[in-house]
């Protein structure tokens, strides 16, 4: 197998990249409140996934726990994870780059990629672009942080690897490599630039180097016949990427006809929701076209015009493909910031999707069981109805985020932001085992308001925990309101000491689970309920229940 590759294949691409944009999203807003942290992180699921540069050099690294994070940095700031302020802010960014060049891709918040050829003309080269780019970035980014230093950089280069990369190593400049040495620039990188910069799996990545392969140049020495033969149609994808091509060639079959999906409102429309409805449909009625020409979309290029004759448009990127949740998805996100930033003076007559990069579909492999069912798509069709019918925060779905209190395992997320179609193919999260963490199954209810309670031994005296963890007598009795219990099972304790470092935020805790009953007559009942009881401060509380 020889994959032949023309110049026409080649693009020469610049890439605008903020490293952690996240954490500096959250430093910025916090500015916005009149309060600044220079050292700022942001967990998901309890780990660090973007930490500032002042973070960074006292030793927060990405991955981290929270409480490693802030027992190497104590003055760490912690962010949760918010996606839609990460888009709002990098908009003043992507509209100041946008006076430039009219059309700007966003793949994710923090990186804009742009084709040079038409730019670099008119300022007079590569160099003269980067500096142009870097200046306008620098200028928005300014007026964030008052001026404060945030690092980005600017990369040139063949390919959308190599020009994020190029980027990235800019650290706060600017770096254009010359046409032709993308592949010589890539070929001492370890290969976990591929997982970091193009989205490949790490599983894949960590194979790779279980089988020798450690730098990126060594998979583009091998034959490709090989690389497919190992890894399938990814394989194809590694030896482009190591050659410093993009990881989506142009589409090598005919186009299919009438590719673009154009719908124009009767009247003028100014609520998102009802636009948001609209762009669905017609994103289903794409998506299914697509679907019979045997490809996907995996670039978008979403146009809105209002009746004033204002317009938005905007690239979309996502490698794995845009389902059509995600289409109407980004079509939210594009209006949503256009009426931030700009405003509307009247409402949207015409929405229009135009798929400028497409690849052909490979399929999917459905596991035996645990995938996702008809059950699943049923359900994510009808909260997408809801959240039309209610608005983009009335419906929320759970996010595992990891954690040691049942109250932090998971959290409420607007499900406007969630692409429901993967997240039903999803693989269930590997990392479900925390230490000191409550064993499975979690509690069903969760109380928002822990409820005050009384448990008791056998003799009427309060049960008490020693400091090594020790129960002064088994539960035997539990007083919740005006409820009294007999305690039928139990199980622990099991002690929770977190920050014990910071005198202000310190906690000890002991956690319990009891299987309560009205009287002894009840164990044979179905009234009797699991729950999870927890001593803080010399006072029981119940936290959860099962069932």
């Amino acid at each position: 197998m020889v994959e032949h590759i023309g110049a026409s294949e080649v693009t020469r691409v610049a890439v605008i990249s903020c490293t952690d944009w996240q954490a500096v999203a959250a430093q910025c807003e916090l500015y916005s409140r009149k309060q600044w942290f220079d050292a700022v992180a942001v967990l998901h699921a309890q780990r660090v996934v973007a930490r500032t540069v002042y973070a960074a050099k006292q030793g927060v690294q990405i991955g981290m726990r929270r409480r490693e994070a802030q027992a190497v940095c104590p003055d760490l700031h912690i962010a949760a994870n918010n996606k839609e302020r990460d888009r709002l802010m990098f908009e003043s960014v992507v509209r100041a780059v946008g006076e430039l060049v009219p059309l700007v891709e966003v793949s994710t918040p923090g990186v804009i990629l742009l084709a040079t050829r038409g730019p670099s003309r008119y300022v007079g080269g590569d160099d003269a672009l980067a500096q142009r780019l870097h200046g306008i970035t620098h200028n928005a980014l300014a007026l964030l942080a008052d001026g404060r230093p945030i690092v980005f950089g600017v990369g040139i280069a063949d390919g959308r690897l190599t020009a994020l990369v190029a980027a990235h190593a800019a650290d706060g400049g600017h770096l254009v490599v010359e046409p032709g040495e993308s592949a010589q620039c890539l070929a001492q990188l370890p290969v976990s630039v591929l997982a970091d910069f193009a989205e490949i799996d790490r599983d894949v990545v960590s194979l790779l180097h279980r089988l020798g392969l450690s730098c990126v140049g060594d998979i583009a020495t091998m034959k490709p016949s090989d690389l497919v033969g190992r890894f399938g149609p990814v394989g194809l994808e590694l030896h482009r990427l190591a050659r410093g091509y993009d990881r989506h060639p142009p589409i090598t079959i005919a186009p299919p006809p009438e590719r673009a999906s154009t719908h124009r409102f009767e009247l003028s429309v100014e609520d998102v929701n009802v636009v948001v409805a609209t762009a669905r449909t017609v994103a289903d009625e794409l998506v299914t076209h697509l679907n019979n020409q045997g490809v996907s979309c995996v670039r978008l290029h979403i146009c809105m015009q209002t009746d004033h004759g204002e317009q938005s448009d905007r690239l979309w990127y996502q490698p794995e493909g845009l389902t059509a949740a995600a289409m109407a998805e980004r079509v939210r996100w594009q209006m949503d910031a256009w009426i931030a930033t700009r405003g509307l003076t009247s409402g949207v007559v015409l929405l229009r999707y135009l798929p400028v990069g497409l690849r052909a579909r490979e399929g999917r492999q459905l596991g035996l069981w645990g995938g996702s069912t008809q059950a699943d798509e049923w359900a994510a069709r009808a909260i997408e109805r809801l959240t039309t019918m209610l608005g983009s925060d009335s419906v929320r779905v759970a996010q595992w985020r990891g954690g040691r209190d049942v109250s932090e395992v998971f959290a409420l997320t607007p499900a406007a932001v969630v692409d429901m179609e993967r997240r039903a193919e999803s693989v269930v999260i590997k990392e479900t085992v925390w230490s000191g963490a409550l064993p499975t199954p979690s509690p069903s209810i969760v109380y928002d308001e822990p409820l005050l309670a009384v448990v008791n031994d056998a003799s009427g005296c309060v049960v008490s925990v020693s400091g090594r963890h020790e129960l002064s007598a088994s539960p035997a009795h539990v007083v919740i309101g005006r409820h009294a219990y007999n305690v039928v099972s139990w199980a622990g304790p099991w002690p929770v000491e977190e920050r014990w470092w910071d005198p202000l935020r310190q906690r000890r805790a002991v956690r319990m689970q009891m299987v309560l009953a009205r009287d002894a007559d009840d164990m044979v009942r179905t009234t009797t309920h699991a729950v999870v009881m927890v001593l803080e401060h010399g006072e029981w509380w119940m936290t959860a229940r099962y069932g």
